[in-house]
């Protein structure tokens, strides 16, 4: 709390307060001091116009996120034990990024995937 104290010297108090309410009313995750500390002399119509950008951004991201499915581990063409490993230690991030790439390309890649994970047991098998 002190280290916070010390950087808040230097910040405008009731503009970091506002800022403050207003990240605490719009996100659900504890703010950092970057969030909310507004330097004294800091421009406020900058400031806020800055702080409605990363709104809109933010909003933009989560309406292209609301409708991703992530792919599913077990249609991969990657070994059992990654899968199981993927499985347990997947996080529920969600991306709304798509692949580019056509179906012959897709289908190329998954091929030239499963070339490597044969080659890497193939060496893997000859190294016990």
């Amino acid at each position: 709390m002190r280290l916070w104290s010390d950087f808040l010297v230097d910040a405008d108090y009731e503009k970091s307060k506002a800022a403050l309410k207003q990240h605490i009313k719009t996100k659900k995750f504890a703010p950092s001091l970057a969030d909310f500390s507004i330097p004294i002399n800091s421009d406020s119509e900058n400031s806020q116009a800055e702080m409605k950008a990363w709104e809109i951004i933010e909003q933009s991201v989560a309406k292209e996120m609301k409708n991703y499915v992530p792919p599913d581990v077990d249609k991969m063409p990657i070994s059992d034990e990654l899968k199981q490993y993927l499985k347990a230690n997947r996080r529920n991030v969600r991306t709304p990024f798509k692949s580019k790439l056509t179906v012959a390309q897709e289908q190329e890649r998954k091929a030239f995937l499963q070339k490597q994970i044969d080659e890497l047991a193939k060496r893997e098998e000859s190294s016990r």
